[in-house]
C-alpha cells in the first residue's frame, strides 16, 4: 500500500503538461522489431517533458535533445495498473528503453522515428500522429 501511495504521490508531483505545450506526438508501432500492442505512444513538449503510455500504464519523464540523441534525465515515473501477458512485456521493454542516452533515427518522408538505446534495450519504433 505504501508503494502504491508513493507512486501516486510522485505522479501528482510531476509538472502538468497541457496539450498546447506538445510539439510532437508519436504512436508506438514496434518494440524490439516486433509489432507493438495497441495503445503505446510518446509525446515531447518544448520544455523537455516527455509523456505517454506503454499501452497499459501512463508515464512521464524529461529529456534533453541534441542532434541525433535524447538524454533522459531520470527513470520514467509511471502509473502501476496491472498489465497482463504481452502488455506486461511491452511495458517492461518500453520503460527500459527510455533510460539514459538513446540514439534517434528519423525518417522525414515516412514520418517515422526509432529510439535506439545504448545498453541493449529494445529499439522502439514510432509513427508520427496528428
Amino acid at each position: 500500500m505504501r508503494f502504491v501511495l508513493g507512486v501516486m504521490l510522485s505522479l501528482l508531483a510531476l509538472p502538468a503538461v497541457s496539450q498546447t505545450d506538445v510539439l510532437v506526438s508519436w504512436s508506438l508501432v514496434s518494440v524490439g522489431g516486433v509489432a507493438a500492442e495497441p495503445g503505446g505512444r510518446i509525446a515531447f513538449s518544448a520544455d523537455g517533458a516527455v509523456f505517454g503510455s506503454t499501452g497499459c500504464n501512463r508515464f512521464q519523464s524529461s529529456a534533453v535533445a541534441a542532434p541525433g540523441v535524447l538524454t533522459f534525465n531520470s527513470a520514467a515515473a509511471a502509473t502501476k495498473m496491472a498489465c497482463l501477458g504481452p502488455l506486461a512485456e511491452q511495458e517492461e521493454q518500453v520503460l527500459g528503453a527510455l533510460v539514459g542516452t538513446v540514439a534517434v533515427a528519423y525518417d522525414p518522408v515516412a514520418e517515422r522515428m526509432m529510439l535506439i538505446p545504448q545498453e541493449g534495450a529494445a529499439v522502439l519504433g514510432f509513427v508520427r500522429t496528428e
